[in-house]
Parts: C-alpha cells; structure tokens; sequence
C-alpha cells in the first residue's frame, strides 16, 4: 500500500502551525496508519478539560480499553501512572481521565489531554513479543532508521549486546525495505521474533516487516530530509513498542517530534585544495627570529622539503629575512598572491589576519596551526567571528573566498607538494622525504594521531598526512572528496572525532565512491564512550546514537571500521602495502617455527567481522614439501601440516622455499610468514641481516616476484626492529606477533573478497 503523504502533511503541518514540536500520540498513530504498512488501534483524543463521551466509547471495540496521558513533557508516560487499562465504562474512564489531570499539576506538566485506545489482547509484554522501529533526523548523517527489540528492553540490550546484535542501523540514502531486512536478520531481535531461537515461535512474517521498513523509510526520505526547507521536518518518529499480535505488527505507543531544517554553509570551492595540497608559492607568518617557536619549525620543515625559496615569503614587520627567507610587513604586502599561507600566530590574532588575507586577496588558501580556537570559552568567540566572515567571503566573492584549514590543527604533509607545515623537527619524526610516497593519505581530526601513526609505521610514508582540527572551513569529506577524485591515492587512513552539520552523510558518500573506484578506506571514529551515553538518553529512536550511525553509514559505503588504535594502524599497513595484490579468496597459509605461534594463527581464524581457514594441502603439494624438509634435514621434525611448524632447527633457505612452495600454491590465497628469530640457524640480528641470503633480503624479494598477499611476523623485542625494519623496508606488511597478522589479515582479505555491501 502506498504511503498517503499528503495526510502525513496535514497532520504535521498542523501541528506546526500550533507551534507545537511534538505530535499527540494518536496523532503518531495517523502517521503511522497513513504509511499504509502496519494495522493502527482506533483512538478518541479529548483535549484537556473536555470529558469523554457516550459516542466515544462506542467507537471503541471490546471490554477494555487503555487511557493514556498526553502531555509534552512527558516522555514516557508509564513511569509516572499515566498509562492506565480500564474497563469500557462512561464513568471509569472520566474518573482516571481527571487522575491524570493530577499527575500532570504533581510532574509540573502541561496536560493537552487525554487519549483512549482500543485495547489489543498481545500477551505478556516479554523479550521478544514487542520491537521497536524508528527513523530521525540525525545531524551527521541525516536520516535513518533503526530497528530492534522493544519496550523496556530496548535501551538496556543495546547498552550490553555485541555491536549489531540488539539495534540494526543505517542511512535511509544506503538502504531500503528488504536490505534493511537482512541488516536486522543479523539481530537477536530477528531469532526471536522469526523463532530461529529456541522456546520461541515466529510471531510474524518476513514480508510484513520488510513492508514496515519499506513504509519508515519512504517517509523519512520524505519528511527527515534537510532539503526540506520552509516546512516542518520530523526530526524524530518511532513507535515502542510495535506489538505482535496475530501475525499482525501493532503500534501501542509512539512519538513523533517536529524541528526546522538546519541552515547550511555556502559550499565550499574544494577545487581550491588542489592549491592547498600542491602550492607553488607559500608564506609563513607568526615566525620568530629569536628561537624555535611553532612558526620557525615550520619554515625550517618547509625550506627541508626543497620547496622553492624564490616563492616563499616570512610575513614578519620589521625584519629584511629568515634563514634566508624574504620577509614582508603584512599579508598585503606580499609581493605575490600566495597560493597558501600558514598561519602560526596566537588564537586571538586569527580573525584580523583572515579578515586581512580575505580583502587583499593574497592568498587562496591558509592553514591555521593555532591552538585554543572553538577549544576554550575564550576560544569559541573568535572561532565563531572567523565563521562569519568565511561565510560572507563564499556569498561576496565570485571564486568563494580562500579556503581555510584548520585551526587547532598541525597541517599538512605533501610529499606531492613538497612541504611539511607539522611543527615536528626531523630530530623527533623521520620524514623520509627521500622515500617514494605509497599513494596513500591519512586524514585525521587529531595532528598528534597522525603523528604517532607515522612514528609507529616508520616506512608508510604517506602522500598527504592531513591535519584538519576544529573544521572551521574545510571538513573531512571535503578532503577525502578532494583527494578521492583528484589525486591517484588508493588509501585512506581516517580518524575522525566528530562531524559537522550532515558532513558524515558527505563522507558517506565521498567513501562509497572511493571504494568504488577499488580504493581501500580505513576508518576510525572516536568519542564512543560520550556517544554510547548520548544513545541512552531520552527517547529510544535515539538509540541509533552517533557512532552506531557512523559506524552502519561507513560500514555499508564500503570502509574498514577499526576498533581500536592498533588495528587501524594494522589495517592501513596491510591496505597501502598489498594494494593492488590477487586476493582470490580466504584460504591461508602459514609457516613458523614456534609450535606456540602454530596454535596462535589457527586459532585466530574467526573473530567478530571475519572468518578465514588454513586448508589441509593436497598430496602434490606436501609431496614437495617433504622434499624441502628432507632437503634441510627438517623431514624427521616437521609435520605435513598447514600451518607449518619448522621447528627452531629450520634455517632462513628452509623458510624462503616454504614461503614460495606456499605462494606457488593454488590451494592458498594467502601467506603468513612467521619466525622467532632468536634461534641460532637463522641470520637475525642487526650484524647479521647484512647477508644477502638473509630472510632480511629474501622475504622482500620473494614479494615482489609475487601477486598474492604476503605478511610477516616477528614475534621478539628491540634487538630484532632492525630486522623489521629491514623487512617493511621492502614493502612487505610486518607484525609482532604471529596472532596479529592473522587478526589483521582476516578482515583485510574478506573485506576485499566480498561483494560490495549496499541497498536502495
């Protein structure tokens, strides 16, 4: 049945022309009966003051019937009596009708009056009989819809349940009635429900549901979305509990609140990046020419990266140069426009230093470094002034205005644009400017995340590593947008705090298109604990909180959703390294010289997002195997058995043939190759790795000669980094322990052997 929009018009429009934001229940469950998706109990509404009727009671089936409250302040109306099931009786009813006229003055309430319900026979409200379904409005993503176990179940599970497993989550742009029924077949909701579980019985069909969502969905593209504007948009409707009554989905309460459409910032002219990623003229202002501060570790940075001397200016009054860099006394006295100007000075001079670059025009994009903005009560005022003025420059300028990146932020690392404006001397982070960039990009919120990252994988040695703090002007869709469709880079490491208005949607999209393209997105969201907070709080259509919603939104665009610091940074490693590598299928293989290190990889196969498997190899393949054993004595110790455990007799040829023996394999898609390298037969340490036929050497070569994925683990303490660092060096992704590279290596090889996950 098709949904009546006009009706849900009327309803809404009248309730907002009452300047009301919130819907009367019965007035949800108009809402509801016009989507044409489920059965609605009949309803009288008696506004405050006024007493039911003879009439009104006959309107009503049945013996019983239920009384509600219906005031706005009340949310959940149970908690303080203001539900109540009474019999079908003139005098009962007006009686309770005038209690809750009492319990309205008792909560310092605003009563609007009171409705009767017919009342629906559902049994016991228990686990499993009741479901809850709602869409909002959300300000990251805009709308959704979310779905689950209802009543007063509803908020506790998905505080305590495995991520998925209590609410299913998503955009209603990525889904639609029947895939949004296969995200909720993955919940417990679903066994129950469906009676997979056992002691439950199926208490409602497939197609009925898949029609509910079908129903939600249709109107939240209708009524939640932003483009809305002029008109009321429902920021939030949801019905807890849907009873399930006879095969039937029944609602028995619901809300359903109303807000204007969020005002949007011009657009940015994001063609401008360009300019900001590979300028060919730069100046630095807020450089001291009497120590080390912020603004000369970036001129320093700067000058080291070889960037062009004859375009880069200091803007420093009173002085003629910088570590012999031109100085000028003002930004409108630089002798050229600049394509990018960095801005090093103090929070509180950042307003007239924009307002300044804005009415020059002498330069086209700027980085602002400083701390403090939008970050303290002090901050905040310039911050907002800054906005402002932004904004009047997009709706003045013809071209938009210069681009702002920042502030609170370390910039920008280009290789492509051979400069460095993070305020890390070389002495504290390696820039390995001399190595060749891996096409890949970090995008972070956080300057110290991207930092670290680049510290702990010493050899990533990203394109761009982009710092964009407090997103004053540019926002990380922008950049990831920018770089997805401008730039050959092929991985994305993102971590990202905290979104502004709809820009999660933006990314969203930014990210479906880059995977698209066959391009790998990392992604880490922070701020769980507070978001896990914001999603219990107040109506349980809030329970699709802010990191469930982003981790559905960029889950169903195709990224990898990192847990933790750690795996992000094992799953960027793997993504930049085997990039562009054969991954036909989940098969692996594994050798090592640890029994412990054996047990630890086949017993890593399966986690919470993957499942891999080491097969049994064919008889041709262990036939050669035992070849190699018997050829390095190995025959009498070793196993025919994958993983492979060659025991601490196995020296570095031993373990080179086996590794090529298992890539030569058409039973295995991919390697692991491990070794504790404390035993004396392999060449290990520091003096050691020297030796060509040291597996220092030979396992980079061995994975340049091949297209299926390869990776390693040394599983020992400092005296081996040179060992692994040795090994990274030449391109092949390298763990510490052999469980890791499993665990890591699982969900980076299913997620690229998947179809791609998408509804609509």
């Amino acid at each position: 049945m098709p949904v009546d929009f006009q009706a849900i018009d009327s309803i809404v429009n009248a309730a907002w022309e009452q300047k009301r934001t919130s819907l009367y229940e019965h007035e949800v469950y108009e809402i509801i009966r016009a989507s044409g998706a489920v059965r609605v109990p009949r309803t009288v509404f008696r506004a405050a003051g006024h007493a039911f009727t003879p009439e009104d009671l006959e309107r009503l089936p049945g013996e019983r019937i239920v009384l509600k409250i219906v005031s706005p302040d009340l949310a959940h109306k149970s908690d303080v009596g203001g539900v109540q099931f009474v019999p079908r009786e003139l005098e009962t009813v007006n009686r309770v009708r005038a209690e809750f006229t009492g319990i309205a003055r008792q909560q310092g309430a605003v009563l609007a009056g009171v409705v009767a319900c017919e009342y629906l026979e559902h049994g016991r409200a228990s686990l499993g009989n009741e479901l809850f379904v709602g869409i909002r409005a959300s300000r990251e993503f805009g709308p959704i819809i979310a779905a689950g176990l209802g009543g007063v179940h509803t908020e506790y599970l998905a505080s305590v349940m495995q991520k998925g497993k209590a609410i299913a989550t998503a955009l209603t742009e990525q889904t639609s009635g029947r895939h949004m029924f296969e995200l909720f077949r993955n919940t417990m909701a679903y066994d129950i429900l469906s009676g997979r579980a056992r002691g439950y019985r199926r208490l409602v069909p497939d197609e009925s549901l898949i029609e509910c969502f079908d129903a939600f969905i249709a109107v939240a593209h209708r009524f939640c979305d932003n483009s809305r504007k002029h008109q009321p948009l429902i920021a939030e409707l949801e019905v807890n509990p849907f009873a399930l009554v006879d095969g039937f989905m029944v609602p028995l309460d619901g809300l359903c609140m109303l807000m204007h459409a969020r005002e949007e910032d011009p657009p940015r002219p994001i063609s401008k990046i360009g300019r900001l990623l590979h300028p060919e003229s730069m100046a630095v202002i807020g450089v001291s020419t009497k120590g080390m501060n912020m603004g000369r570790v970036i001129l320093r940075n700067v000058l080291e990266c070889r960037f062009d001397p004859a375009h880069l200016y200091v803007v420093k009054p009173g002085s003629a140069e910088v570590d012999g860099v031109q100085c000028v006394p003002s930004v409108s006295a630089l002798p050229e426009p600049v394509d990018l100007l960095v801005v090093a000075v103090g929070a509180g001079q950042v307003p007239a230093v924009a307002d300044e670059v804005i009415d020059s025009g002498k330069a086209e994009t700027v980085i602002l470094i400083p701390g403090g903005m939008g970050e303290t009560v002090e901050g905040r005022e310039p911050e907002q002034r800054l906005r402002r003025r932004i904004a009047d420059a997009r709706r003045s300028r013809p071209d938009g205005g210069p681009v702002f990146l920042g502030g609170n932020c370390l910039g920008i690392q280009s290789r492509p644009g051979k400069y460095d404006t993070m305020f890390i001397p070389q002495s504290k982070l390696a820039k390995r400017w001399e190595s060749s960039g891996r096409r890949t990009a970090v995008v972070s919120q956080s300057g110290a995340y991207v930092i670290t990252r680049m510290s702990n994988l010493e050899t990533l040695d990203p394109d761009y590593a982009i710092s964009i703090g407090n997103q004053v002007d540019l926002t990380m869709s922008d950049m990831v947008r920018y770089l997805e469709e401008f730039t050959d880079t092929a991985v994305f490491g993102v971590y990202v705090e905290g979104f502004r208005d709809l820009d999660g949607l933006e990314l969203s999209r930014a990210v479906a298109r880059a995977v698209a393209a066959g391009k790998d997105v990392v992604f880490y969201k922070a701020g769980r604990t507070e978001a896990g907070r914001a999603a219990t709080a107040g109506h349980t259509a809030s329970i699709a909180g802010d990191y469930n919603v982003c981790e559905a939104a960029l889950m169903a665009s195709g990224a990898l959703v990192a847990d933790t610091f750690k795996e992000f940074e094992s799953l960027v490693q793997l993504a930049a390294m085997l990039h562009g590598r054969q991954f036909g299928g989940r098969r692996l293989g594994a050798v090592s010289n640890a029994g412990y290190e054996v047990v630890g990889m086949a017993d890593a196969t399966m986690g919470r997002s993957y499942r891999v498997e080491f097969p049994v190899l064919s008889e041709p393949w262990t036939d050669r195997l035992r070849e190699i054993l018997a050829r390095h004595g190995l025959d009498a110790l070793v196993n025919l058995q994958n993983p492979i455990d060659l025991t601490p007799m196995a020296p570095d040829a031993a373990h080179e043939e086996v590794v090529r023996l298992l890539l030569d394999c058409p039973e295995i898609d991919a390697v692991v190759a491990s070794f504790v390298p404390l035993t004396p037969t392999m060449k290990t340490t520091p003096d050691e790795i020297a030796d060509q036929s040291s597996l220092a050497h030979r396992l980079p070569q061995i994975f340049a000669e091949t297209r299926k994925p390869l990776v390693v683990a040394i599983d020992s303490g400092p005296l081996y980094d040179p060992l692994a660092h040795a090994i990274r060096e030449g391109g092949v992704p390298v763990f510490r322990s052999a469980d890791l590279a499993v665990q890591s290596l699982g969900p980076y090889i299913c997620h690229k052997t998947q179809p791609a996950v998408g509804g609509g």
